[in-house]
């Protein structure tokens, strides 16, 4: 059976994806007219996604192949969707497996690409007033993991055919293992000990989005990690959405401004600047008064971030959020995110600009008209010129950074 995918959303989301074309038992096909079966992987975070997606569900149910939506807007929108494609089939995200609950039991097989995505948990201990996925996927409190045995195994087995990135991914990766209560072999820490010691090879460890509160219980030990093995990208996905106390209340984040900045603070230091950290930022949320913004501008100012994620606040089904007072007008929130957005490429670019001079290693992933384009050790994407780049994708390769964007670092060969 031909199969077509087409997945949106998250890093977890693409490995949900890959574990349903898994189970289906399928190979992939190019495009919807040359399959058997469509596949659409689907994301409920925003509602102008939720309004494109509908629309590519009606696009693909036209094409007259059998069609199954899964994922998180299946679970959120069932008969919205039912009635954009009457004769689609539904599956939700904690059926990926094969039955009811999601037992964390099963990987995706590595796929023959340069990076191997492993989904470590689903779930999440927060229980934030705007999000939709604790619904759809579980949150406030409910984790499942996957056991450290199987994702060593999976990693090592995917190393030793040709993956040279791994991402850990997850709901909220530095969860992973509260469901056995963070025992020895069961936390974030541990298992990237232990991969480092029995996966052996040249390849970067990509760690996924973390919560602030918990990533500084195990701050400590990871940092250690990452200062000692080259092989776990200086990278942290560190979602700050506001710099205003009152509005992480609103949201209910479970930290205040000044814990989040003694965190970044701290990994700053101990990785001497020499680190990548990215935050998402959430302008116009409810309540959200001119001072909270600009609280949040001064923060993003202050802190430095490499990149920020900016969303304008977006309602979702069964959250607090959604249906919350003082809601924000929509001219209102373009403009803040207007705002934020440009001082955050600004930043970027000055931050970009730091590493000019300096050598780094890249890893290739991918060469477009003979633009080499790689992963430099903090995860900055690197733009290096190198004839037609043929046979070198998945290599390293040694480079003097000569120039930089928001975006990219430009590098020449050593």
């Amino acid at each position: 059976m031909r199969i077509y995918v087409e997945t949106y959303g998250c890093w977890l989301a693409k490995a949900d994806a890959d574990l349903l074309l898994q189970r289906l038992g399928g190979a992939r096909a190019n495009s919807p007219q040359d399959a058997d079966l469509i596949l659409l992987y689907t994301c409920a975070v925003r509602e102008d996604g939720e309004v494109r997606q509908l629309r590519r569900i009606e696009q693909l149910s036209a094409v007259g192949k059998k069609l199954v939506v899964a994922g998180c807007l299946a679970k959120a929108r069932p008969y919205t969707i039912k009635r954009a494609a009457p004769a689609a089939e539904l599956i939700y995200p904690e059926q990926v497996e094969g039955g009811g609950e999601r037992s964390m039991n099963v990987l995706p097989q590595y796929n023959g690409s340069l990076i191997y995505t492993v989904p470590l948990q689903v779930g999440c201990l927060g229980n934030c007033t705007f999000c939709v996925t604790k619904y759809t996927r579980g949150g406030a409190g409910y984790v499942r993991s996957a056991p450290p045995d199987l994702v060593v195994e999976h990693v090592k087995r995917a190393v030793a055919q040709g993956a040279r990135e791994i991402y850990l991914t997850g709901q909220d990766v530095i969860t992973y293992g509260f469901d056995a209560r963070w025992k020895g072999g069961w936390n974030l820490p541990d298992l990237l000990e232990r991969i480092l010691r029995e996966v052996e090879g040249e390849y970067r460890i990509r760690i996924g989005m973390s919560e602030p509160w918990v990533f500084g219980r195990f701050a400590d030990h990871i940092l250690d990690i990452v200062k000692r093995d080259r092989r776990v990208y200086r990278y942290f996905h560190l979602p700050v959405q506001s710099g205003s106390d009152e509005v992480l209340r609103r949201m209910g984040r479970r930290y205040t401004v000044d814990e989040y900045r003694d965190l970044i603070h701290k990994i700053k230091r101990e990785l001497n600047d020499d680190v990548f950290v990215a935050t998402d930022v959430i302008v116009g949320f409810p309540g959200e008064t001119e001072e909270d913004f600009w609280m949040t501008v001064k923060l993003v100012e202050e802190l430095q971030f490499d990149k920020v994620h900016v969303a304008r606040f977006s309602p979702r089904p069964f959250t607090e959020a959604a249906v919350m007072d003082k809601q924000v007008p929509d001219v209102e929130k373009k403009r803040r995110s207007k705002i934020v957005s440009e001082i955050a490429l600004r930043i970027a670019h000055l931050r970009n600009g730091m590493r000019v001079g300096r050598s780094d290693v890249v890893l290739v992933d991918e060469v477009d008209h003979g633009l080499v384009v790689g992963r430099a050790n903090d995860y900055r994407q690197v733009v290096v010129k190198r004839g037609d780049g043929r046979g070198i994708v998945g290599e390293f390769l040694n480079v003097r950074i000569a120039g930089a964007s928001p975006i990219y670092l430009y590098g020449e060969m050593v």
